[in-house]
């Protein structure tokens, strides 16, 4: 069902359901309990992504994951992280933490070399630097 609401709405705006409170409310009313099954804005992992001339450094915050319970998946363009969470057992009175399992996907503006990608995690908090491909920029030769 989600997704022929993805196909009905769009993934863009989908995004900023998940985003904004007010939209929610309006997809809430238009699809109804559908709406439910997204992620809130706060469901997603926070992620800073910085820019220099060589690579691209992205910083995906997992408190509370293990390094093992990490996928991180990446493309020219595009970087994956899924990550899973222990719950401790018992009855909840109270749950306001993420749920067993988060996903996020990061768009890149440059293209990488996937084959060199390293990755971290230390601290709750995973980070990825991914080189950039690096275009040579022709030599000017000038004309006799």
């Amino acid at each position: 069902m989600r997704e022929d609401a993805e196909r009905m709405v769009g993934r863009a705006v989908m995004e900023s359901m998940k985003r904004s409170v007010q939209a929610r409310e309006v997809f809430r009313k238009v699809l109804g309990d559908v709406a439910d099954s997204f992620p809130e804005a706060g469901d997603l992992p926070a992620a800073d992504v910085i820019d220099s001339p060589e690579e691209v450094v992205v910083y995906i915050d997992l408190p509370g994951t293990k390094k093992e319970l990490i996928d991180l998946a990446v493309t020219e363009d595009a970087l994956t992280i899924k990550a899973k969470f222990e719950r401790p057992a018992g009855t909840y009175t109270s749950r306001e933490r993420a749920e067993a399992e988060t996903s996020r996907r990061v768009k890149l503006n440059s293209e990488i070399k996937p084959e060199q990608v390293r990755a971290k995690y230390e601290d709750g908090v995973l980070e990825v630097h991914l080189p950039k491909l690096i275009v040579v920029k022709p030599k000017a030769v000038p004309i006799e």
